[in-house]
């Protein structure tokens, strides 16, 4: 059963409704488009049109008069290519009659997905408008353009080097071992499971071992901000002693649905990494790290 997303508005009436609201890239999305219902109308075009705007913000200093550095942090918006489609030509409605349209949009193959930072966003919508002389009445529909595993797989962005390693060595202050995760790339939404293989040169005391997976966004302009977002955390042992033999510790959950998938735009970046943090009292905790890539759909 599709998934119907719809929002109304505007005067003359407007509903925009699609089949789903994730968008897959590359492939047509089917919705329609009702208009009228109310006072006669006459237009010269309606067309439908998908959206995207890509958000960065980065930090510009200047200098007052008595040399003082001064900085602002200042927000940039770009709008991504889009191309209208038309979906009906000049039409002419009397008073209360409805014309139910239907309509197919392509969505980029390379997106960019969505992305939900603050430093960098990615946001998309599906927006209707009528040309009406004088006017331009218009509806938006707020989407999602999903970053297939595909896309990952194929080397569209440049991973970190072992992201798409179903196991990665990772090394610290002396404690070495390996992280193997399945599936890979992690999927939004989506279970996943692991296994932590450590040993340590010494033996130690620690708090917890812990498993942090972060997502670092940043935008890549000049003075380019950046963020660190934690996506998901686990708990794989607590306090005692740690070291001698290789230990094995067996892992699992699930993504949180947020849409903060690894992505490249013309201004910044999203990367994931899997931090294990060996907690030590009274010392920096180790941090053992591997790269990872995460998709929001498997349906490519």
């Amino acid at each position: 059963m599709s998934e119907v997303a719809q929002v109304s508005g505007g005067e003359p009436p407007l509903t925009v409704e699609l089949d789903r609201g994730d968008l897959l890239p590359g492939r047509l999305v089917d919705g329609r488009l009702h208009i009228g219902g109310a006072g006669a109308l006459d237009f010269r075009e309606a067309r439908v049109t998908l959206i995207g705007v890509e958000t960065w913000r980065y930090d510009q200093t200047s200098t007052d008069a008595q040399g003082h550095p001064h900085t602002e942090t200042r927000t940039a918006h770009e709008d991504l290519p889009h191309v209208p489609v038309a979906v009906l030509g000049p039409t002419s409605l009397a008073a209360g009659e409805v014309r139910d349209v239907p309509f197919q949009i392509p969505v980029p193959a390379l997106g960019p997905p969505t992305f939900d930072g603050t430093e960098l966003r990615v946001d998309w919508e599906v927006r209707a408008n009528l040309d009406v002389p004088g006017f331009d009445p218009k509806v938006s529909l707020p989407v999602v353009v999903l970053q297939p595993t595909a896309a990952l797989r194929a080397g569209v962005i440049d991973l970190g080097q072992f992201a798409l390693w179903p196991e990665a060595s990772v090394e610290a202050d002396g404690i070495r071992g390996s992280i193997a995760l399945e599936p890979v790339p992690l999927c939004v939404g989506s279970a996943f499971r692991g296994r932590l293989v450590l040993e340590a040169s010494g033996s130690r005391n620690v708090q917890e071992v812990r498993l942090e997976l972060r997502v670092h966004a940043r935008s890549t302009v000049g003075g380019g901000r950046q963020e660190e977002i934690p996506l998901w955390v686990g708990r794989l042992a607590g306090e005692g002693t740690f070291g001698g033999e290789a230990r094995q510790l067996d892992f699992g959950g699930e993504l949180p649905r947020r849409w903060l998938p690894t992505v490249e735009t013309r201004h910044g970046r999203g990367d994931a990494r899997l931090h294990v943090v060996v907690a030590t009292a009274w010392a920096r905790d180790p941090h053992l790290v591997r790269d990872v890539a995460i998709a929001s759909t498997t349906e490519l």
